[in-house]
């Protein structure tokens, strides 16, 4: 579970980010590609689009976790729900793109070499840990996701 002090990590070192989103996203891709060439093929030629899908998620993870205490008891829309939301980038990874459990592990890989990259002094042991943390928050959850679809797929060709 992320604590406060993770969370406070992970938002500060983002605003470090953000000035070099577009950069963070070309060496993400490049180093995932390094670590496995053959995910090449699961994206497009043209990777401009998908880049910008990355970063906006990251900004949406992010800005989950800046929430003020008072607001987690609020009623909240259900396309602004972290968990919903990446339960279903879960689901989706599975029933569009197939995408194995393993293939987590090098995203994660390539995620926090491009953190340390991008941030360099900035990203220490403590960011680090805070980011493997949630990291493995998200891949876990996006794992139950795409579980789900496959239990789900399994029992409609049951009945």
């Amino acid at each position: 579970m992320l604590t406060d002090n993770d969370k406070k990590l992970i938002v500060d070192s983002w605003r470090l980010v953000v000035p070099i989103k577009s950069t963070a996203a070309d060496l993400f891709y490049q180093r995932l590609f390094e670590i496995k060439p053959d995910y090449r093929g699961l994206f497009p030629n043209e990777m401009d689009r998908q880049k910008r899908k990355l970063v906006t998620m990251l900004q949406f993870i992010v800005k989950a976790l800046d929430w003020i205490k008072e607001e987690w008891k609020a009623e909240i829309n259900p396309e602004d729900d972290l968990c919903l939301v990446v339960l279903a980038m879960g689901r989706r990874h599975q029933d569009l793109y197939k995408i194995p459990d393993e293939s987590y592990g090098p995203v994660g890989e390539a995620l926090l070499w491009t953190l340390d990259q991008g941030l360099g002094e900035a990203f220490t042991d403590e960011v680090k840990a805070a980011w493997t943390k949630l990291y493995g928050t998200l891949a876990t959850t996006m794992k139950m996701g795409a579980r789900a679809s496959r239990v789900s797929s399994n029992l409609g060709r049951i009945n």
